[in-house]
C-alpha cells in the first residue's frame, strides 16, 4: 500500500472514530446534561416548575427517550400534567432529505387536570409565557413548506385527563386513555388511519377509527359511543334552561365518510339509543322521561338535507304538561334570552344572499310509540283539570314528507275510557289533504267540571260521554262530522262562586234532548276555512254546540211535536179555546212541559202572553182573566217562581186564531249570530 493512500486512511478512520466517540459522549451526556437544565430551569422553558427523573438520547439509533415528567401549577408543588414515559425513535439521515420520519411515539401514563374559572384556566399563565413581545404583524408567509412529515406507530397508553369547570360544577374525566395512530402523513402520499379509545370517569366509554387519503382529501371514522351518562352534559345547559337533573345513558354507533373539500356532503349512518332518560325542573318535578329511545339511521346527507330513516322506537315516554297564567311547564324549562347587545361601533357588514334550501327529503320507515303516559293539567281554570293519558301506542310506516302517511294511534282514558285515532295526510301540503278520525268510547262527563265551571258555571253530576269525529281537510277547506252520545246526563247547580264565560240553559236543552231511557244523541257539525285569521277550531266547536243548546232550550217545540207552532219569532203558539176560560188536557200537557224546563233551568224565564181580539166584548175578557189566573196558579204549583214568570195580554193580529205566545228568556245570554 502506497504511504499517501495508508496516512490518508488513517486519518480518515481516526476522524470516524472520534466523531463516533464525539456522539457517544452526546448520548451518553446528553440525559444527565438535559436532565440537570429542566430541572434547574423549568420555569424559563414552560413558566411553571418542571421536574424529570430520567433522559435518555442515542443518537446512533434516533431514539430518545424520557421518564417521569412532571409540570407543576403555580404553587410548585400540585402537578399539572406530566406522564410516565415517552419513547421517541427517529430516521435522523431522513432529516437532509427535508423529512420527519418516525418510526414511534410512545406516550404512557399521561396525566393532566384541567381547571377553568370563568375564562381563565389553571395553564393560562403558561400560554402568556409564550407569548411574542413583538407587537409588529408580521405578514403570513403563504409558501407551501417543502418537508414531509411521516408519523408512524403513535400510541398513547393509559392516560388519564380531567376537567373542571369550577363555577358550574362539572367534571370530566377521561381514564384509560388509549390513542393508536399506525400512520400519519404530511405533505406527502401516504395515507393517514389511526385509533382512539377511552373511558369516562362518570361512565362510558369512546371508541373511534379514523381513515384519511391526503390525496383526494376523503376521509371515514367510525364512531363507538356507549353508556355515556347524560347528567355529565346537564350542567352547561343552565345557562339556557332549568334543568336541575338530566337522567339517562346514550349510545351511538355511527360510519360517517366524505371529503374535507365539501365537508357539508359527508353521509352518517349508524344507530342511537337512549335508555332511562329522565328531565327534572328545578322544582323538582319529571317533566319528561323515556324508558328507551332507538333510532336506526339508514343514510343522512346534511348538504343534500336527506334524511333516510330505517326505525324510530320509542317505548315508555312520560310527560307531564302543565298550563299556568302566562307560562307552561314547558316554558318554565327555558331561561329568558338575553337582549343583544347593539354593536355601534362597527358597521355590520351587508348579508350575504343565502342560497335557497334543497326541500327535506325525509323518510321513515317504520314509527312506533308504545306504554308511554302524558298527563296534561290546566291550573288556569276556577278547579284544576288534570287529565293523564295512559296506555299511549302510535304506529306508522313509511312516512315522507311528500305523499299522504298514514298514523294510528290508541290509548286509555280515566275511568276505563279509551280513545283511538287514525290520520292520513300530507305533511308538506297539508293544507291540500288531511283526514282524521277520532273515537272516544265510555268517558265520564265529570272529568270536564274544571271546564265546565270555568265556561258555563255549572259541573256534571253524572253521565258518560262517547264522542266519533270525522274531519277533512280539502283545499283548506273544514268539514267535519262530530256526533256526541251522552247517558243519563245530570247538571249540578250553579256555582254563584264561579264567574262562568257563558250562560247556558243545560238543565232545560237536557231535559228536552234526553230520549225515554235518559240517552241524547247529536250530532255537530263543524265547518271553515282554516287559512282565516279568525278561525279556531275549539271556538267553533263550543259556538255549534252553544248554539244548538239555546234553540233547543228556548224553543222547546223543537223538542216537542204536541201541537206546538213557531210563530216565526222565536215564541210558541199555545192555541186555547174561546168558548171556555179553561185549559184542556192537551193544553195542560204542553203547558206542564215548559214549565219543567224552566224548572231544571233558573237562568230561564217564561212569559205567556194572551193575544186577544181588538172587538173582544166583556165576557170574553172576563174568561180571558179567568184563563190567566188559572195559568198563574198551576205554574207557581207546578214550581215556577213567580219573578221568572210574566203573564199578559196583547192584541190579537189580523186573521189569527185566539192564542198564547209562549217565549222564554235566558238570564246572562246574548245571542250569537245564527241563534234564535
Amino acid at each position: 500500500m502506497k504511504k499517501g493512500l495508508k496516512i490518508t486512511l488513517i486519518v480518515l478512520g481516526s476522524l470516524v472514530g472520534f466523531i463516533l466517540l464525539v456522539l457517544l459522549l452526546v448520548s451518553l451526556l446528553a440525559g444527565p446534561i438535559a436532565k440537570s437544565y429542566v430541572n434547574g430551569h423549568g420555569e424559563e422553558l414552560v413558566g411553571r416548575r418542571m421536574s424529570v427523573e430520567k433522559v435518555g438520547l442515542n443518537l446512533f439509533s434516533g431514539h430518545l427517550s424520557i421518564n417521569g415528567l412532571d409540570i407543576y401549577e403555580e404553587d410548585k408543588i400540585t402537578s399539572f400534567a406530566g406522564f410516565d414515559t415517552l419513547d421517541v425513535s427517529l430516521r435522523l439521515l431522513a432529516l437532509m432529505a427535508k423529512e420527519v420520519y418516525v418510526n414511534h411515539i410512545t406516550l404512557a401514563g399521561l396525566h393532566l387536570n384541567a381547571e377553568q374559572n370563568g375564562s381563565t384556566f389553571n395553564f393560562t399563565s403558561m400560554l402568556d409565557h409564550f407569548k411574542s413581545d413583538d407587537t409588529l404583524s408580521t405578514p403570513k408567509d403563504t409558501t407551501p413548506s417543502e418537508w414531509i412529515v411521516n408519523l408512524h406507530q403513535i400510541h398513547l397508553r393509559n392516560g388519564n385527563l380531567s376537567y373542571t369547570d369550577v363555577p358550574r360544577g362539572s367534571h370530566w374525566g377521561l381514564n384509560h386513555l388509549d390513542l393508536l395512530v399506525p400512520d400519519f402523513c404530511i405533505g406527502g402520499k401516504q395515507n393517514t388511519n389511526g385509533g382512539l379509545s377511552l373511558m369516562l370517569s362518570e361512565g362510558g366509554s369512546l371508541n373511534a377509527d379514523l381513515g384519511y387519503d391526503p390525496e383526494s382529501n376523503d376521509f371515514t371514522l367510525r364512531l363507538a359511543l356507549d353508556q355515556f351518562l347524560l347528567e355529565q352534559v346537564q350542567p352547561y345547559l343552565t345557562d339556557m334552561t332549568n334543568i336541575e337533573h338530566l337522567g339517562g345513558r346514550l349510545n351511538v354507533h355511527a360510519d360517517v365518510a366524505g371529503n374535507l373539500d365539501v365537508i357539508s356532503q359527508m353521509t352518517i349512518k349508524g344507530d342511537v339509543s337512549v335508555e332511562d332518560l329522565d328531565v327534572i325542573d328545578n322544582n323538582g318535578r319529571s317533566v319528561a322521561g323515556i324508558g328507551n329511545l332507538s333510532l336506526l339511521i339508514n343514510n343522512v346527507n346534511l348538504g343534500e338535507n336527506r334524511y333516510d330513516i330505517q326505525y324510530l322506537v320509542i317505548d315508555g315516554l312520560t310527560a307531564e304538561y302543565h298550563v299556568y297564567d302566562g307560562h307552561n311547564t314547558m316554558s318554565d324549562l327555558l331561561k329568558p334570552a338575553k337582549p343583544a347587545v347593539a354593536d355601534t361601533a362597527s358597521k355590520a357588514a351587508e348579508p350575504k344572499a343565502a342560497e335557497p334550501a334543497k326541500p327535506m327529503n325525509f323518510t321513515l320507515a317504520q314509527f312506533e310509540l308504545k306504554n308511554s303516559n302524558v298527563t296534561y293539567a290546566d291550573h288556569t281554570l276556577p278547579e284544576d283539570f288534570v287529565f293523564p293519558v295512559k296506555n299511549i301506542n302510535i304506529t306508522s310506516t313509511n312516512m315522507s314528507m311528500t305523499g299522504d302517511n298514514n298514523a294510528n294511534l290508541r290509548a286509555s282514558l280515566p275511568g276505563g275510557a279509551h280513545a283511538m285515532i287514525r290520520w292520513h295526510g300530507n305533511i308538506s301540503d297539508w293544507k291540500k289533504n288531511q283526514s282524521i278520525d277520532i273515537r272516544i268510547k265510555n268517558l265520564h262527563l265529570t272529568e270536564f267540571n274544571p271546564y265546565m265551571l270555568a265556561y258555563l258555571g255549572q259541573p256534571f253530576k253524572d253521565g258518560t260521554f262517547s264522542f266519533v269525529s270525522s274531519n277533512r281537510i280539502n283545499n283548506s277547506e273544514l268539514q267535519g262530522k262530530n256526533q256526541v252520545d251522552i247517558y243519563k246526563a245530570t247538571i249540578d247547580k250553579r256555582r254563584k262562586d264561579v264567574d262562568a264565560k257563558m250562560r247556558l240553559p243545560l238543565k232545560a236543552a237536557l231535559y228536552i234532548l234526553k230520549d225515554k231511557d235518559e240517552k241524547i244523541i247529536l250530532d255537530v257539525p263543524i265547518s271553515g276555512n282554516i287559512d282565516k285569521p279568525e278561525f279556531n277550531y275549539m271556538k267553533l266547536v263550543w259556538k255549534t254546540l252553544g248554539n244548538l243548546i239555546v234553540k233547543v232550550a228556548t224553543s222547546p217545540f223543537r223538542g216537542s211535536s204536541d201541537g206546538l207552532q213557531d210563530d216565526g219569532n222565536g215564541g210558541m203558539i199555545l192555541p186555547i179555546d174561546v168558548a171556555t176560560p179553561d185549559f184542556t188536557s192537551e193544553q195542560f200537557y204542553n203547558i206542564d212541559r215548559i214549565a219543567d224546563m224552566a224548572i231544571q233551568d233558573e237562568t230561564m224565564s217564561l212569559s205567556f202572553e194572551q193575544q186577544v181580539p181588538a172587538d173582544a166584548d166583556s165576557t170574553y175578557m172576563k174568561r180571558v182573566e179567568i184563563r190567566n189566573r188559572i195559568l198563574s196558579s198551576h205554574l207557581k204549583q207546578l214550581g215556577v217562581p213567580e219573578e221568572r214568570l210574566s203573564i199578559t195580554n196583547a192584541a190579537l193580529p189580523a186573521d189569527s186564531q185566539p192564542r198564547y205566545i209562549i217565549r222564554s228568556k235566558i238570564e246572562g245570554l246574548e245571542m250569537e249570530e245564527g241563534q234564535e
